[in-house]
């Protein structure tokens, strides 16, 4: 889903006069979308957008969910296919996630890194850590 630019307007008091700056910013996608689904005994994430401090949260959320169901899954299989930007939080969350499901003789699996997640990956080392599919 595309969004439109925002704007916000800020007032500059420093002299005494009130001057208004607007400052319009393009967003080329949502922040982050989420959608889950069961294939077998795998639980499925589809990421698409970016995985930052505001949006690593709703993973984390989402992986919670998925784990308090009466049958804990095999494997979560997080498609990071269309994943277009992810800092420090979402290799956080991801981190916490393989740690958790490694304890309940589960796994995490990364499908199909975008260039930037895979970089991400690389220069964390990581790739040597996690699995992933389709890189």
């Amino acid at each position: 889903m595309m969004r439109g630019p925002t704007s916000r307007e800020t007032l500059n008091r420093a002299s005494g006069n009130e001057e208004k700056a607007t400052v319009t910013t393009e967003f080329d996608q949502e922040p982050l979308v989420l959608a889950a689904r069961v294939e077998g005994d795998d639980l499925v994430i589809v990421l698409s957008g970016e995985l930052d401090p505001h949006t690593a949260p709703l993973l984390e959320h989402e992986i919670a969910d998925g784990l308090a169901d009466e049958v804990s899954p095999k494997r979560v299989v997080l498609d990071v296919a269309e994943l277009g930007f992810m800092d420090s939080s979402g290799l956080r969350v991801i981190i916490r996630a393989h740690q958790e499901l490694e304890a309940r003789g589960a796994s995490l699996v990364l499908r199909s890194p975008s260039d930037t997640v895979l970089r991400l990956l690389e220069i964390t080392d990581l790739r040597n850590h996690l699995t992933v599919e389709g890189a």
